[in-house]
């Protein structure tokens, strides 16, 4: 009986460290949510939509498969959820431009087509971009989140030439339409989805010097 008893009280410790069972508290479910949504990206650019399964992804981020089946439904789902985070980033980059009203037009333009630039060739979101228009066919409602995504990523841009075409440093009456037209040229349309981006900081800002001497002549101030 004392052997018994001498077991008992040195086992206590060790069951008060178990972790307990339940939910996960709020810090760890925002990591193993980010733990599962960097494996699903991972896993979407390495194998591709089809080839990707949510066990995998599970296996993978180190999580139980419903884990993610609790806050996505289906692999459709959480891919939806990828692409706009990936999107969220390039969102916010150009939300976080900012734009003085004083300074000089040209240099503004300049500024915007290259971070555009950048924005649209970073390696990661042009793979993943590629894989969207891949996919789109099969999603096609994930074309149309995609260009409300990218008409909130420019939604500085279309604020910024419509207080010039008030201010008449610019004539711009569509500026939403200008906006779009000027991310078009600014990303170079299929040719860097096809090909290699610029190679490096005097390329692209040629490149960037090339598009806005191509549009400012169109929207220069009319006469009175």
């Amino acid at each position: 009986m004392p052997s018994t008893s001498t077991q008992t009280k040195t086992e206590a410790p060790d069951n008060a460290k178990r972790r307990p069972r339940g939910r996960p508290s709020a810090k760890q479910a925002v990591e193993l949510r980010e733990s599962f949504l960097t494996a699903a990206l991972q896993s979407f650019l390495d194998k591709g939509y089809a080839a990707t399964s949510i066990e995998a992804i599970a296996r993978d981020a180190g999580v139980a498969k419903i884990t993610i089946y609790r806050q996505y439904e289906s692999k459709p789902a959480l891919f939806y959820e990828v692409v706009h985070r990936a999107m969220g980033d390039a969102r916010n980059t150009m939300q976080a431009t900012v734009v003085t009203p004083d300074a000089d037009v040209r240099e503004v333009l300049l500024d915007v087509v290259e971070r555009m630039y950048i924005g649209a060739t970073e390696p990661q979101r042009l793979a993943l971009l590629r894989l969207v228009i891949a996919e789109a066919v099969r999603f096609p409602e994930l074309a149309k989140s995609l260009y409300a995504e990218h008409s909130y990523v420019i939604a500085p841009i279309v604020d910024y030439l419509a207080q010039a075409h008030r201010d008449g440093r610019l004539h711009v009456p569509k500026a939403e339409l200008s906006a779009v037209q000027l991310a078009t040229l600014a990303f170079g349309g299929v040719r860097f989805f096809i090909s290699k981006p610029l190679a490096g900081e005097p390329e692209r800002k040629a490149w960037a010097q090339s598009v806005v001497d191509l549009v400012l002549p169109g929207w220069a101030p009319r006469p009175a």
